[in-house]
């Protein structure tokens, strides 16, 4: 089919809502400013053109449904997550006499806020993060402790803010953006 040919094809009204969804996404994960989600978001609503339409959503990683990371289970030893991954707008980790090593300095997050929801029986969450993002954690325990409740600057519309909630009995929860720092037990052996 020529481009002229596809021009006689209306945009459908799905084809316009997976677009803004696209879009809500590349925004949450720093890829368009606001301004230029505005002008793509206007494109998307109005052109009849595809040609345009098609250029709304151009250099964008359209992310494929499944991808995302919504939940880890650590069921005993050491679980190290690190590399690029989706993190979805609520993430839940189940930690039983574990240990999670989350590296999220290749993590594309999926909202401005993304929700990490720990429950630790006898574990420990270790989480190195980018410089630029704003982390606060929520700790119930019961024997356990935190490092921080409150890390890095303020967010903003560019910046993210990770929000942690975690429930444990003998557990804790660390959170960095120095590597050494971080799990030095991973660094020695790496």
């Amino acid at each position: 089919m020529s481009v002229t040919e596809g021009e006689q094809f209306p945009v459908t009204d799905g084809e316009r809502d997976a677009a803004l969804n696209v879009l809500v996404h590349a925004t949450g994960a720093g890829q368009l400013s606001l301004e230029e989600f505005d002008r793509r978001t206007d494109l998307v609503l109005t052109t009849p053109s595809r040609t345009e339409f098609a250029a709304a959503t151009g250099g964008l990683e359209v992310i494929p449904p499944g991808r995302a990371k919504r939940r880890w289970f650590v069921p005993f030893g050491n679980r190290l997550v690190r590399g690029r991954f989706f993190m979805a707008g609520r993430t839940s980790a189940f930690i039983l006499l574990a240990e999670i090593h989350l590296d999220l300095r290749g993590a594309v997050f999926l909202v401005p806020e993304p929700r990490l929801r720990v429950t630790a029986l006898v574990g420990n969450v270790r989480v190195l993060v980018p410089s630029g993002v704003q982390v606060e954690v929520d700790q119930r325990s019961l024997f356990g402790g935190r490092t921080i409740t409150t890390y890095g600057p303020p967010a903003n519309a560019s910046r993210p803010r990770l929000v942690i909630s975690m429930l444990d009995v003998f557990g804790s929860v660390k959170v960095t953006n120095d590597e050494a720092t971080w799990s030095p037990s991973l660094m020695a052996r790496g």
